[in-house]
């Protein structure tokens, strides 16, 4: 059992380390609604948050158990739908694809991609809000359960707010959906090398490789979104 202190503490923690990682989910669901009719954006939108919100307390309770699952490299996996989804959502782009108004798989479309990006980056904010509150226990408690639950709840009004922003100046401003995009490809590629399976490989040659890695492939997505407007 945590004192009041220590209650206070952690969820200041899960609260932050949430907020910083949600900047992805943000991302993708602004990615995903930006050429929606109005109405069904914020549809979309309201969707999206709470899908994200259900799918972050799902992992939290099972997340103990995948881990036991050695052959199942659930990071590798979440990482190779957020690079399918991020890829999709570039050539579309590229292409100058828009969804027409009142167009309903537009739409479905769109909470589709939600959906599918949400499951991969819902692990890797859930594998640091796990961390810290597993820090003196092997499993989930009670009232761990409960302030995560609460850490990840107040964040959703400023993923709310913040996709609806974001979407808009998307349609002001291209190079943001590249830049949305680089973030996207940093998070997925981070993912695959803190993975057991190649992480153990990389450590052993130079434990900076994954994070040199990451952000050369999101600069690289940066340059070409930036060469094709």
């Amino acid at each position: 059992m945590y004192t009041f202190s220590e209650l206070i503490s952690k969820g200041i923690e899960i609260f932050f380390i949430n907020l910083v990682l949600s900047g992805d989910n943000v991302g993708v669901i602004a990615l995903a609604i930006k050429d929606l009719p109005p109405k069904k954006a914020k549809l979309a939108n309201i969707m999206g948050v709470w899908v994200a919100l259900f799918l972050r307390i799902f992992f939290v309770g099972i997340i103990g158990f995948l881990y036991t699952l050695d052959w199942l490299h659930i990071n590798i996996i979440g990482a190779i739908l957020l690079l399918y989804i991020t890829f999709n959502m570039i050539q579309d782009q590229g292409k100058g694809v828009r969804a027409k108004s009142g167009q309903t798989g537009g739409f479905f479309k769109a909470i589709i991609s939600i959906t599918v990006a949400d499951i991969s980056m819902s692990l890797d904010n859930v594998l640091a809000i796990v961390s810290i509150a597993m820090t003196d226990t092997e499993k989930i408690t009670g009232q761990q359960m409960g302030l995560v639950i609460f850490g990840l709840m107040i964040c959703m009004p400023i993923i709310f707010w913040g996709s609806e922003f974001i979407a808009e100046m998307m349609v002001r401003f291209p190079v943001i959906i590249y830049m949305c995009a680089a973030l996207l490809v940093y998070t997925a590629v981070k993912m695959i090398f803190d993975d057991k399976l190649v992480s153990g490989a990389i450590n052993n040659i130079n434990p900076a490789l994954g994070l040199i890695f990451s952000i050369l492939c999101a600069l690289a997505v940066l340059v070409y979104g930036i060469e094709n407007l």
